[in-house]
């Protein structure tokens, strides 16, 4: 009799246990992501990133079942080989993530941050591939992958447990020449929405505005003879970049060196997953792949357009360029993603000296900046707070979270801006 109602006063605690939300990283900031939705039985991990810039890492994830990688990007996926548990993402994820990744192992040791997995633990993820409108089980919880348009097979997750969490990543509504935009409209009935708000107080330019001043300049630099450099993100942007030049018809040489090559040939392997992948196709066929310091001696020999990494400018081939090209006027540099503080990128971006690993000197090219952002808007982010309408709305991944949650619940949402180390109860 005693044991009967021992037994049964534990099965109604266990209905009645409340779900958590632990907040590792990402949270008033951007960078090292890390989230944990624990059912009481189950606990997954969303995202588990590292800071680039300074290589700071989440707090940590403890018994951890499964991990459901938003996208390949290291502020995302940078410590997964840290967690031994099932990791769940696209195909086109997992692919990039590896590439990423192994040259992250590279970096560390060369800005002598800690080296916290080997190529052999990345090689041992246990990994399990998902597709878009795929619902699938993991224990008490049930997912389904939406594709997010941030870069290509970048997800949103539909959690259902006790509640509908939704998870968006990192997103993007409107189209690009490289991908359809986010498709969050079968998304319904959420509880809870974890929202990135990197961009929570800017508008971005329409795109073709944006690649018009690209070709603008692009054209004033090689008129006076000079070579254009783009620092890209490998993982999506060079291959948006390269599909601009395409349709523009650029005819000079454009070369391509860095990772930014095997990054846009793995996403060749996803012709699904892309807007127009004839076009981009047709845009490989006309570029140059830099594969020796020979083949970057006769880049710069004549006016030329060179896509090539870092896109933040820490390492890379765009390291030789800007030391060879610094001197000259006639040159142009042009981001095509956002400069980090405290990244070389930025540096450059601020003052015009270009400062890394022990060399700092002025760079006399033309130094400008182009916004073609893989993130949503302020006006995107509030076009899905008004087809979610959820109950509550979680705000990370933005510089100025607390600001923008106060600003929400004026505007009658229910909005938090938790800190890393929070325990939200659901």
């Amino acid at each position: 009799m005693c044991s009967f109602v021992l037994s049964k006063i534990k099965i109604i605690s266990e209905k009645i246990k409340l779900m958590k939300i632990l907040c590792l990283g990402g949270f008033r900031e951007v960078g090292r992501n890390g989230v944990v939705i624990d059912t009481g039985k189950t606990r997954i991990l969303l995202d588990y990133g590292i800071k680039v810039e300074t290589g700071e890492v989440p707090l940590k994830a403890k018994n951890i079942d499964a991990v459901l990688l938003s996208h390949a990007h290291l502020d995302h996926s940078g410590l997964i080989p840290c967690v031994k548990a099932e990791i769940y993402a696209t195909a086109a994820t997992l692919e990039q993530a590896h590439l990423l990744l192994e040259d992250s192992i590279k970096v560390a040791k060369k800005k002598n941050f800690p080296i916290r997995f080997s190529k052999n633990d990345i090689k041992k993820m246990k990994e399990f591939i998902v597709t878009y409108g795929q619902e699938f089980e993991i224990e008490d919880i049930t997912i389904e992958v939406y594709d997010a348009g941030h870069v290509p097979g970048s997800a949103g997750f539909l959690i259902e447990a006790k509640k509908r969490i939704f998870y968006t990543g990192d997103f993007k509504l409107s189209e690009t020449r490289l991908l359809r935009g986010a498709n969050f409209k079968e998304v319904k009935d959420v509880d809870i929405l974890i929202t990135e708000s990197t961009y929570a107080y800017k508008e971005h330019p329409p795109r073709e505005v944006v690649e018009e001043k690209l070709i603008e300049i692009i054209e004033e630099t090689i008129a006076n003879d000079g070579n254009v450099i783009l620092p890209v993100f490998a993982v999506g942007r060079a291959a948006e970049i390269l599909l601009v030049l395409h349709a523009y018809k650029i005819k000079y040489p454009i070369y391509l060196d860095g990772m930014a090559k095997q990054a846009t040939e793995i996403i060749t392997h996803y012709p699904e997953l892309l807007k127009n992948p004839k076009e981009l196709k047709k845009a490989l066929e006309r570029v140059i792949p830099i594969y020796t310091p020979k083949d970057r001696k006769l880049a710069i020999r004549e006016p030329s357009i060179i896509v090539t990494t870092a896109g933040m400018l820490s390492g890379g081939p765009v390291v030789h360029f800007i030391k060879k090209l610094r001197n000259r006027e006639e040159c142009s540099l042009i981001f095509t993603g956002f400069q980090v503080p405290g990244t070389p990128g930025r540096e450059l971006l601020d003052t015009g000296i270009y400062s890394n690993e022990n060399i700092s000197f002025k760079v006399k090219m033309n130094i400008k900046y182009l916004d073609f952002s893989a993130h949503s808007s302020r006006s995107e982010l509030f076009e899905l707070f008004e087809h979610l309408n959820p109950e509550k709305i979680i705000v990370m991944h933005g510089e100025n979270c607390e600001e923008f949650a106060a600003e929400l619940n004026k505007k009658g949402y229910n909005a938090i801006a938790p800190e890393n180390g929070d325990e939200l109860k659901v």
